[in-house]
């Protein structure tokens, strides 16, 4: 049975459409032809009972003729068999036979002959005798309303017909006997309109959830891709995204693998000529560092050893910058309180202006009990710890640089730090000039500074900030500077707390 579901499957699988839009158009014809086909069996639904209401009114015309006479003897067998060809069951029972069980045991409900048709002697009473149900007033005021036995008995048959339940209909004549009638094809149990309504709708919901389902299965393959996108869209070295669905979305995926393929291919060129430049330049680095050391003129060699510890800060930068360095070091848990501590107490051994304020000792009430307790607030003796998963090293590197250009532009560092369930939250504040608004947004693009020159005296390279958000961001986390009221400026770094 696998074996012929598979191949079966294999089948139909030749056959599907390969692009995005013929699928589309696919389920679109499915998803029409059902609603078309259940519209037509409610509209058959609909005629088919408009037809057997209309032929029940023809029925009560046979009824009255054949009840008419049946008092005569001669005719019962006759009327019978004439019944039994408009697919009617008739009874004729005697006048002693008052104890014939009915097709029913509910009692019946009685609908009462006109009041000029009363006098004519024929017939004395109406009974109808249903499974479940009755008629309504209306339906009996309009049964009643009529003006001769024919109309009588014809809008009787219509409206039990229109009821869609099964009937008996009892008929007592001046005589004593009683004519049983019932119909099994247009007096039987059919579904109501609402009820058939209902039905129709609920099919079209369940038609459209089902498409709503293929749909979102359609698009499973353009899911896929976007989260490859979105998880992995910076890691080259994540496997390359399955290549499945229709023409449209397997071209994307191989036009995305084949993409990734290539920065991979350049990154990894990149590296290569990173190190070469790296070895290449740090040779003669230090071989002229060497030879600096026997000028004899003492302003010239440190003019000149000056000018070598620049060229090596900016080549460090700028490897630092290109390199791979963040994604390098592994993540691990760490006490950041220590970490941050840690590089601000480093300035403040140098006498550089640098404080830190830790995060505040968490804090307590107490709680009313039978023993005793208030509302006191207490609090934590001991430093209160942070742990946070992270890369320590770049970290530190990060917040190095920021510390240093408050020092360098504001003269002072002051480091706040606070955190909260979900967030880390470090403030480095200076006393500067602080940034223009228009240039906020543009401090962390690479070499990009406020003051145009690139020289040494005036600020750094223009790296600092770039690799401080380059490792912001490898970390998830967010960066904000804001010029603070009067003078100096805020800036406000946010790390998810990940532990």
């Amino acid at each position: 049975m696998a074996d012929m579901f598979a191949d079966f499957s294999n089948y139909l699988r030749r056959y599907k459409p390969r692009t995005l839009g013929g699928r589309i158009f696919i389920l679109m014809m499915l998803g029409g032809l059902i609603i078309a086909v259940l519209s037509a069996m409610a509209s058959y639904y609909v005629i088919e009972r408009d037809g057997r209401i209309g032929r029940a009114y023809t029925l009560g015309f046979t009824i009255r003729e054949l009840v008419r006479i049946a008092e005569n003897p001669e005719f019962e067998e006759n009327i019978i068999d004439i019944a039994a060809r408009d697919g009617m069951v008739m009874r004729i029972l005697p006048p002693d036979d008052l104890g014939t069980l009915l097709l029913f045991s509910r009692p019946a409900q009685h609908i009462a002959m006109p009041a000029r048709l009363a006098n004519t002697g024929w017939p004395i009473s109406v009974k109808v005798h249903f499974e479940r149900g009755r008629l309504s007033s209306e339906q009996r005021a309009t049964i009643e309303a009529t003006e001769n036995p024919s109309l009588f008995f014809a809008e009787l048959s219509r409206e039990i017909a229109r009821l869609g339940l099964e009937a008996q209909v009892e008929i007592l004549m001046p005589s004593g006997k009683r004519i049983l009638v019932q119909h099994d094809e247009l007096w039987a149990s059919y579904s109501s309109p609402s009820l058939v309504f209902l039905m129709f709708l609920i099919g079209v919901v369940a038609v459209l959830a089902v498409f709503a389902a293929l749909a979102d299965l359609l698009a499973g393959p353009f899911k896929r891709l976007t989260g490859a996108i979105i998880n992995y869209g910076d890691d080259v070295s994540s496997p390359p995204v399955e290549e499945r669905g229709p023409t449209e979305a397997r071209s994307m995926a191989a036009a995305y693998n084949d993409l990734r393929e290539r920065i991979s291919r350049m990154l990894g060129d990149r590296t290569r000529m990173l190190a070469a430049i790296s070895h290449d330049l740090r040779t003669p680095s230090t071989r002229l560092r060497l030879r600096a050391e026997f000028i004899e003129n003492d302003e010239l060699r440190e003019t000149v050893l000056r000018d070598l510890d620049e060229m090596d800060s900016l080549l460090n930068d700028a490897l630092d910058f290109l390199g791979d360095w963040i994604q390098k070091e592994e993540e691990r848990t760490v006490d950041f309180v220590s970490v941050l501590e840690a590089i601000c107490d480093d300035y403040a051994d140098l006498g550089r202006p640098v404080a830190f304020n830790g995060p505040q000792p968490l804090q307590f009430s107490s709680v009313h009990t039978v023993f005793g307790g208030g509302d006191e607030p207490h609090s934590f003796d001991s430093k209160r710890s942070i742990r946070l998963s992270c890369r320590p090293g770049t970290l530190k590197r990060a917040f190095t640089n920021l510390i240093e250009n408050a020092l360098k532009y504001g003269h002072r560092a002051k480091v706040d730090l606070e955190a909260t369930a979900d967030t880390v939250l470090v403030t480095i504040r200076d006393d500067g000039p602080g940034i223009p608004v228009e240039h906020q947004d543009k401090v962390f693009l690479p070499f990009y500074r406020v003051e145009g020159s690139r020289a040494r005296t005036t600020g750094g390279s223009g790296l600092g900030l770039s690799i401080v958000k380059t490792v912001i961001d490898a970390h998830d986390g967010q960066i904000q500077l804001r010029n603070m009221p009067g003078k100096g400026l805020e800036v406000i770094i946010s790390l998810p707390r990940k532990v």
